[in-house]
């Protein structure tokens, strides 16, 4: 979770120097495209990746056999799939079936 805010920030801040530099040598603007893109694959990435959601109803999705334990919250998380889309979504795992992690593996 550390990393994630961390690496959002320093995209921020070369995107905020690339505008300057941009701003008082206007020839660098290959500068402010590159790390523009940088941010903007960081900020997808948490978007796209974000936190765990509601079981998902409706649609043709399915629960997989995929489990994991969430860094940030330490609950299992089951993953959910779409296989018209191939969307993935992330959901907590009720609280009756929680293992300790030492059990998962």
């Amino acid at each position: 979770m550390m990393l994630r805010v961390f690496v959002t920030v320093a995209a921020m801040l070369a995107f905020t120097v690339a505008l300057v530099v941009v701003v008082l040598a206007p020839l660098q603007w290959p500068v402010l495209i590159w790390t523009g893109v940088v941010l903007a694959g960081v900020l997808f990435e948490r978007a796209r990746y974000g936190a765990a959601r509601a079981a998902p109803v409706g649609g043709d999705w399915r629960e997989t056999p995929e489990r994991f334990i969430d860094d940030a919250s330490g609950k299992v998380m089951v993953v959910w799939v779409s296989p018209s889309s191939g969307e993935r979504r992330y959901v907590a795992a009720d609280d009756d079936v929680n293992a300790p992690a030492n059990e998962l593996q």
